[in-house]
């Protein structure tokens, strides 16, 4: 499925990626609240919240680069496979917090998630 996202992505504009992106961005602070204790400052699942946070690092550092017009950004593929990497204490959390994105955040024909 990688290589269908990524092909995907990477026929988007770059107006679309960046809110697929600003959006996945949203998402993922969402998904980061499943490492919190519910009414406290503790974090029950503080391995996700770091992996959050390093996603997140690259993601809005790629919406950076969009935005400034910079070519030094990580290659769509690379940047997909960040997005997409689920480990097995994840499910798929990351994976599904990108589809939500992208529906949320493309909503024009032919711009539609590969199944």
């Amino acid at each position: 499925m990688t290589i269908e996202l990524k092909d995907s992505f990477s026929a988007l504009t770059t107006e679309q990626q960046t809110r697929v992106l600003a959006s996945y961005a949203h998402e993922l602070t969402l998904v980061a609240r499943e490492g919190y204790e519910v009414g406290t400052e503790h974090l029950i699942n503080p391995a996700l919240v770091r992996r959050i946070n390093e996603i997140q690092h690259r993601v809005t550092s790629t919406i950076v680069s969009r935005l400034t017009d910079c070519e030094k950004r990580y290659p769509d593929n690379v940047l997909i496979e960040i997005i997409t990497s689920d480990s097995e204490q994840d499910g798929n959390r990351f994976t599904a917090a990108f589809r939500r994105a992208w529906r949320m955040a493309i909503r024009t024909a032919g711009t539609d998630l590969p199944k």
